[in-house]
């Protein structure tokens, strides 16, 4: 049996994911066939079956199977993006002249055959994709939005055209236009945010370095990552990052793994120990036995949990689709069934079709179609301004929905960098002393825990110091003023050190007769957050705690701040769990993260929200915060349950409207004031109250 993926065009919601799954599975020989929509890839198990049926099953449903990915392939992409750009752009240019005789006062009006032109351009042209995906839906006995989109406009201008031949002065032909290009407008945002949304396995592992020192029997030489083989002696010097997964051969240092592993300070490295691609060296060079590189490193296998996630959310059906699934069938029955009962009432054709159209105009969708794509519009505008960038518009629609908000600890509640939170001085001298010659001592360091102390000691006069040397994994030292000092773990200094802070990282100061001093550095909670977490208590949300860094650490802040839930330790599979775990407990469940250890939680997540940082991180998660800070969440959720009020009252209005008129146009009462007429009036003044109700979210 074989299993291949291939990348699916054209899915654009959880109802394609379904019908590509069903197309696929009809093919015989195919065995099973599961679709990523995140991915936008379908993989498939079969024995022996061609790969272009497979291309030509899916191309009669409207979907393209991609059987090789290419630079030509990369560069349909590209053009396909570029396309859709132009006919927004074409569509709008076309439609406001038709708006124009909207405006009060401006008097100025198109005249109708360059109306019904301008118009069907737009319709027919721009929104061609529309008609083709729903006549493709048609042959198999399914509608879907587009059928809904392809049957309001088709209807709306054909409408619009009838009453500009039966001389009426102004029909209606900008509804079925601005209907087309509005929906345009959110298509070519849907795939803009799904292009910058690149593959999770390749923005992962741009976090190692492209190439790597190896050592070899003559000597250094540079090659390419990929190009190393198990066994190669790399040199990793100070500030680099490491390439590949090993082992260290030779060499200490401290090794910065917050990104990767949640751990927030660096860790002392020496021969035996096991290093990670990603990782940044500090303080000494290491030589590393090569063990996994490219797609073989704990990267790789990171990226590959967050594409697994991807994947595994419960597929929702867009609500547009189900509503089309019932809708559209039932309208174009009442229709017909309206045109046979006129026809049999008065004996006649032309009697009998004036109330028939007044039903498909009066339940035209276009108030439907527009009920969601305009307020999901606005709404991204809004949360720009606020600090939010949204890469998926569903997970806009969870983050309404969610009852259990998660938090990683270190760069999301806390700085995520170590600052001095005490100072003790152990003889005669004063805590601003020990801070004074500490501070000297690490002068020149760019080690994160220098760079802690340094900040600490700002606005101190620093000594200079003479015969400076580094002990990487150790400590620093140095003479000041004609004393020899050394800098650094209490295990180097060969002291025992006081207890301090839970979770704090311990730096001594000595000289050769005993220890004077000692910092006690940590990560320090973000200002904003105790006031960021009572406002979301007290929108109903339940908060949790999910950290990588020590337990004692992560219940210490968790206290602090009062999460009932905090566990520390947690690998990124241990944090995907959990929230599985509540998700299958039916909670809908948001994720905060900022480093790539939480990709795989920010994927599974029903709403992933990625601090600034790292693209890697912020491709996981489609709701990136683009401001530093804590405040634009509060915005975001209260964005997004104003948003889902909106989109509801939007589909009242659509629906109301139908169900109120609908009734009246079968039985010909509209007939008495109009008929088609004032039905495409309504059906216009519907489509303009759904889009001023989803403008207010502007003002938000």
């Amino acid at each position: 049996m074989a299993v291949k993926t291939f990348k699916v065009e054209g899915m654009t919601c959880a109802s394609c994911v379904r019908r590509v799954e069903k197309a696929l599975a009809t093919v015989p020989g195919v065995t099973s066939a599961v679709v990523n929509l995140a991915t936008e890839e379908a993989t498939i198990a079969s024995e022996g079956v061609e790969e272009g049926l497979l291309a030509q099953t899916l191309e009669a449903r409207g979907y393209r199977l991609v059987l090789t990915e290419s630079l030509e392939f990369a560069l349909e992409e590209e053009t396909a993006s570029r396309l859709a750009l132009f006919r927004v752009i074409a569509a709008w240019i076309l439609t406001l002249p038709l708006m124009a005789g909207m405006i009060p006062g401006l008097h100025l009006h198109v005249p109708w055959m360059a109306q019904a032109l301008l118009s069907g351009l737009v319709v027919f042209a721009t929104g061609r994709r529309f008609f083709e995906n729903a006549v493709k839906q048609l042959l198999h006995l399914e509608t879907t939005m587009d059928t809904l989109v392809a049957l309001g406009a088709g209807i709306a201008w054909t409408f619009a055209l009838f009453e500009g031949v039966r001389g009426e002065p102004h029909p209606p032909f900008e509804t079925a236009a601005a209907l087309v290009a509005f929906l345009l407008i959110g298509k070519y945002l849907e795939a803009k945010a799904k292009h910058r949304a690149t593959n999770a396995l390749e923005a992962l592992l741009e976090l190692a370095p492209p190439v790597a020192l190896r050592i070899t029997s003559q000597g250094e030489e540079i090659v390419l990552t990929q190009l190393l083989r198990f066994g190669d002696r790399v040199r990793v010097k100070p500030g680099g990052a490491i390439p590949v997964d090993g082992t260290v051969l030779e060499g200490r240092a401290d090794v910065a793994e917050a990104l990767l592993t949640g751990e927030p300070m660096p860790v002392p490295k020496g021969p035996g120990d096991r290093v990670i691609a990603g990782a940044v060296v500090h303080g000494g060079s290491l030589d590393i036995r090569m063990e996994g590189a490219g797609r073989d490193t704990w990267l790789a296998r990171l990226a590959q949990q967050v594409e697994q996630a991807q994947g595994s959310r419960a597929p929702v059906q867009a609500l547009a689709d189900r509503i089309s699934a019932v809708f559209v069938p039932g309208i174009l029955v009442l229709a017909l069934i309206t045109l046979a009962g006129w026809w049999l009432h008065n004996g006649t054709f032309a009697l009998a079709w004036r109330p028939a159209v007044t039903v498909l105009v009066i339940a035209c969708p276009c108030a439907l179609g527009l009920a969601t794509p305009v307020a999901r519009a606005a709404a991204l505008g809004t949360a720009a301004r606020n600090g939010l960038l949204v890469r998926d518009a569903a997970a806009m629609e969870r983050l309404a929905r969610v009852t259990d908000l998660v938090f990683d600890k270190t760069g999301t509640l806390t700085e995520g960098r170590p600052v001095v939170v005490e100072v003790r001085s152990l003889d005669t001298g004063t805590t601003s002393e020990v801070l004074r010659l500490a501070a000297a001592l690490e002068g020149n360091s760019e080690h994160p825990i220098a760079r802690g102390i340094l900040e600490a000691a700002q606005g101190l006069e620093l000594p200079p110091v003479e015969q400076f040397k580094a002990h990487p994994g150790g400590g620093v030292e140095g003479t000041i003023q004609g004393t020899r000092l050394r800098l650094g773990n209490p295990g180097w200094l060969g002291f025992t050190a006081p207890t301090g802070p839970v979770g704090a990282t311990i730096v001594g100061l000595a000289d050769d007769q005993a220890l004077s001093g000692v910092l006690f550095l940590a990560d320090r909670v973000r200002p904003e957050a105790r006031q960021v977490l009572e406002a979301l208590r007290a929108e109903g949300l339940t908060l949790h705690l999910l950290s990588g860094d020590q337990p004692e650490a992560a219940e210490k802040l968790g206290r602090e701040l009062g999460i009932t839930e905090a566990r520390g330790g947690c690998t990124p599979k241990a944090k995907r769990t959990r929230i599985q775990e509540l998700q299958q407990g039916g909670r809908v469940v948001a994720f905060v993260g900022d480093g790539v250890n939480d990709a795989p939680a920010l994927a599974q997540a029903d709403a992933g929200i990625a601090l600034p940082g790292l693209e890697a991180t912020q491709v996981a998660a489609p709701l990136n915060l683009l401001r530093e800070g804590l405040e634009p969440l509060v915005r975001a959720h209260r964005l997004a349950r104003r948003t889902r009020a909106v989109v509801r009252q939007n589909l009242a209005w659509a629906f109301g409207y139908n169900l109120l008129l609908v009734p009246l146009a079968a039985f010909g009462q509209l007939e008495k004031v109009g008929g088609p007429m004032l039905a495409g009036a309504a059906m216009g003044l519907s489509s303009l109250t759904v889009v001023l109700n989803a403008l207010r979210l502007r003002r938000i």
